[in-house]
């Protein structure tokens, strides 16, 4: 095949590596031998018409997606056919199409790296799991998925590791000056029951932190969504009963005792002898930090949890809505949490480095982490 064509054959293995399927089963799909196939993925044959038109019906992708002359462009559109964007609110703002097409790129990278080294890339946490739609469905949800975790109501320093060590893609950079106003975004990959997540490590720790934990809940909700056929959150007259909860609140309120257990947040409060009426603003930061939280959210976790009184939430919440509007939402006191950012896609790429059939991938790779500037702890 001419150096031209190379790409068609790699376009063909990204996408059958999307859907984790060997160079047999592929094959067997499309009505060829599995040596025939390999030639035409490595560059030496050219694919007949018939091949092409089997290869589109197996993989479930338009023709035309298989003749990108760029191997990001076809990775990319091997992710977009397998994942899903999370959102769960119709009105919900969209995300630029160069950040979802980033996002994507760095999809098909992990995937590539994934191949490679022939890792599992099904998540070892349970991703689809029945709720009641209310405040205390989200607290009872939040206490399950920590209890698969096995961390019961323990305070975490790193959710990061955390999550990779459960299979889990967690990926921090730097998103687009016209996507600031994203905290994060994620996706769900139903063939491998599994998700990407993406932060922008233009916050704050404190906030990258949340936005991990609201992710998380958001793909919850989502697969239920999906699953069920009635409507999840009904709409509520606020006057007329307790305070209504929607997919975004629900889906913070996860992240909140998913962070902040009840138990954790008591336990720590008791043993210091703190009443609801003795917390300083000095107090409020230093046990925070414990959570990796940021103060408001603390805040306002003690006093759903009636651990502070009115007064001095009042006091509190007032005090960081002026520093955060003086400082840009930075932390009070500064943030003492660090991140150990995309610890699992670097260990990837290393080891992958020492497999000699794919340095023209690893190239890519290395191109795409400098070109979104992906954060290397």
């Amino acid at each position: 095949m001419s150096n031209d064509l190379k790409f068609i054959g790699n376009n063909i293995r990204a996408f059958r590596r999307s859907r984790n399927w060997t160079l047999a089963q592929l094959a067997s799909k499309i009505g060829i031998q599995e040596g025939p196939l390999g030639r035409i993925e490595r560059g030496g044959n050219l694919p007949s018409a018939t091949v092409i038109y089997n290869l589109a019906r197996a993989l479930d992708i338009p023709t035309d997606a298989l003749f990108s002359p760029d191997p990001s462009q076809a990775r990319a559109a091997a992710a977009e056919t397998d994942t899903a964007h999370v959102a769960i609110e119709p009105d919900a703002a969209v995300p630029p199409k160069a950040l979802l097409s980033a996002c994507r790129k760095l999809m098909s990278a992990f995937h590539t790296l994934e191949d490679i080294l022939g890792v599992q890339k099904h998540a070892l946490l349970p991703l689809s799991i029945p709720f009641e739609p209310d405040y205390a469905g989200m607290e009872q949800l939040a206490a399950r998925i920590r209890a698969a975790m096995g961390t019961g109501d323990v305070v975490i320093f790193d959710y990061l590791e955390l999550f990779e060590n459960f299979g889990l893609r967690v990926l921090l950079f730097p998103f687009m000056k016209s996507a600031d106003d994203f905290d994060g975004l994620s996706f769900f990959e139903p063939v491998h029951q599994n998700a990407f997540f993406f932060i922008n490590s233009r916050k704050n720790p404190e906030k990258q932190l949340f936005c991990l934990a609201t992710e998380l809940g958001k793909i919850l909700i989502f697969n239920q969504i999906k699953i069920r056929k009635d409507i999840l959150f009904p709409k509520t007259d606020p006057a007329s009963g307790p305070r209504p909860i929607n997919p975004k609140r629900a889906a913070k309120h996860f992240a909140a005792t998913f962070l902040m257990p009840d138990t954790a947040v008591r336990t720590t409060v008791g043993q210091l002898g703190i009443t609801p009426d003795t917390w300083t603003w000095d107090l409020v930061l230093r046990i925070k930090h414990r959570f990796g939280i940021s103060t408001e959210a603390f805040v306002y976790r003690l006093k759903e949890l009636n651990l502070i009184t009115e007064d001095s939430s009042i006091t509190c919440i007032q005090k960081i809505k002026t520093h955060y509007k003086q400082t840009g939402f930075g932390e009070p006191d500064d943030s003492r949490r660090i991140l150990n950012a995309n610890g699992r896609f670097f260990d990837l790429l290393l080891t992958a480095e020492r497999n000699e059939t794919a340095g023209q991938e690893i190239k890519e790779i290395y191109a795409m982490v400098e070109e979104h500037k992906l954060v290397k702890i």
